[in-house]
């Protein structure tokens, strides 16, 4: 019987969290920068911490 050969993984570049203040006393962590703009249209006093 032949032996299973695996697969190589690919080499992922972990991305920083986005900490980000929707109100006083709201914040909250985005793993990907394009919710950004989601959040940005609910809350337009929008602040980013990190």
């Amino acid at each position: 019987m032949a032996a299973k050969r695996r697969k190589k993984n690919e080499v992922k570049v972990p991305q920083p969290n986005i900490r980000v203040r929707l109100d006083y006393k709201t914040v909250i962590t985005l793993k990907d920068a394009s919710k950004l703009d989601f959040w940005r249209e609910k809350y337009p006093k929008l602040e980013v911490l990190d």
